[in-house]
Formats: structure tokens, C-alpha cells, sequence
């Protein structure tokens, strides 16, 4: 597998899986989970020394850059509309904590 066909895999990827968030369906999300992890994993595979179109492969890298972030924003959006849904519910960050709604402050402190 050449490098740019690795990054052809996760933008394709990452694609499908904003088609999965914006359906709002979570059996979609979760069935594009599999692709995105073996498309994912391909990348460790790819020969760096194999890189002969750097011009093309910069491209094909910003584009899946912005297909990532698409995917965050879109995720992010859901996570907002379901506090919003469920305010009592607490969710998981990106990185796996547990948010817990905010608590309103009884007293405000401050120095006179």
C-alpha cells in the first residue's frame, strides 16, 4: 500500500463517518467506527521511503485534515445537543474523563 493510498483509506473514512454523525443514528456511528481503526492502523504500515508525489500527498493530507475536523465539529455538536436534550446526563470528553454538568456557585467570592 502506497502512503497516499493509506491517506486515500482514512479520508474515505473519516468521510463516512461524518455521514454517520450527521444521520443522527447511532448504529451508523458505530458501524464507521471499524473502517476508520483498520484505515487508522494502515498508516503504520506505509513506507515513508515510498513517498514520490509529495506535492499530491500534501493535498490529500489537508484534505483529510479538514475531513478530521469536520468530524470533531460534528461530534462536538452532538455531544452539545444531547446535554441539551438530557441535562442531567453527563458525557465523555474526547479524551475518555467524564463531564459532569456545571453546578451553579451559591455565593460569589470576591475581595472589597
Amino acid at each position: 500500500m502506497t502512503p497516499l493510498d493509506a491517506i486515500e483509506r482514512v479520508h474515505t473514512a473519516l468521510t463516512g463517518l461524518a455521514r454517520a454523525l450527521e444521520s443522527g443514528q447511532p448504529d451508523h456511528v458505530l458501524a464507521a467506527e471499524q473502517p476508520l481503526a483498520e484505515a487508522a492502523g494502515a498508516l503504520a504500515t506505509i513506507d515513508r521511503a515510498a513517498l514520490k508525489d509529495p506535492v499530491h500527498l500534501r493535498a490529500r493530507l489537508l484534505e483529510t485534515r479538514l475531513a478530521l475536523q469536520r468530524c470533531r465539529s460534528l461530534g462536538e455538536a452532538s455531544a452539545e445537543l444531547l446535554e441539551r436534550v438530557h441535562p442531567t446526563r453527563s458525557n465523555y470528553e474526547r479524551d475518555g474523563q467524564r463531564r459532569l454538568p456545571a453546578v451553579p456557585s451559591r455565593a460569589v467570592n470576591s475581595k472589597v
